[in-house]
C-alpha cells in the first residue's frame, strides 16, 4: 500500500504595513566596493521594478517576531485542516534568522522556533516533536520534503510545516538588494 502526503489546511500571516518602492528614493545605496551608486535612486527603484515586477513588501509591526507570526500562520492553517492541534506529530519551521527583535539585529533560535509556536498552540503532547530548519530561503521546502518523508515512511501522519521571514531586521539598508526582502509567514 502506497502512502501520499497530502496538504489539508493552510495558512498565513502577511503583515499590515506596505513598503513601497518609492520608500527607498531616500536611502543610499553602495557598491560592493564601498563606493556610493553613480545612478540616482530613482533609477535604481525603476530598474528593481522592471526586473523583480516588485512594487511594494510588508514588513512586521515593531512589537512581532518571526515565531509570533509562525504561530498566527499556524492558527489559521489548523483552523483550515479542521484539525486537533494535539495530534500533531511534528512542527518543522523553516527560516533565516529566527527571532530578531525591532531595533536589533540579533539572532534569537534558542529555544526552537517551532518550540515556541507549539507552546503559543499550546500543545501539551509530548509526542510532538518540535523543530527548526534554518536553511534559507528554500527552507520551507527542505521541511515539506522531512514531512513528506516522515509521512511515507509511517513515523508521522500529521505535521505542520511553516516557513517564516522577518527579514526587515536583518537588511543592510545601502545595499540596493535590500528591497527584495519582506516580511511573512504560511
Amino acid at each position: 500500500m502506497t502512502t501520499y502526503s497530502v496538504i489539508t489546511g493552510t495558512g498565513i500571516y502577511l503583515p499590515k504595513k506596505k513598503v513601497s518602492n518609492s520608500d527607498f528614493l531616500d536611502f543610499e545605496f553602495y557598491e560592493s566596493s564601498g563606493n556610493p551608486i553613480s545612478k540616482d535612486n530613482q533609477y535604481v527603484v525603476d530598474k528593481f521594478q522592471e526586473i523583480t515586477t516588485i512594487e511594494e513588501r510588508r514588513y512586521v509591526a515593531d512589537d512581532l517576531v518571526a515565531s509570533d507570526i509562525a504561530y498566527f500562520a499556524a492558527k489559521e492553517a489548523i483552523a483550515d485542516a479542521q484539525l486537533d492541534a494535539e495530534t500533531l506529530d511534528y512542527i518543522i519551521v523553516a527560516h533565516n534568522f529566527g527571532d530578531v527583535k525591532h531595533g536589533s539585529n540579533r539572532s534569537d533560535m534558542v529555544p526552537a522556533l517551532a518550540a515556541r509556536v507549539k507552546h503559543k498552540l499550546k500543545i501539551k503532547n509530548p509526542e510532538c516533536v518540535a523543530y527548526d530548519v534554518p536553511f534559507g530561503c528554500p527552507g520551507w521546502l527542505q521541511g515539506m520534503i522531512q514531512a513528506d518523508y516522515y509521512i511515507k515512511s509511517g513515523d508521522a501522519k500529521k505535521i505542520l510545516v511553516i516557513g517564516t521571514e522577518t527579514l526587515s531586521r536583518v537588511i543592510d539598508i545601502h545595499d540596493r538588494d535590500s528591497m527584495i526582502y519582506a516580511d511573512g509567514a504560511g
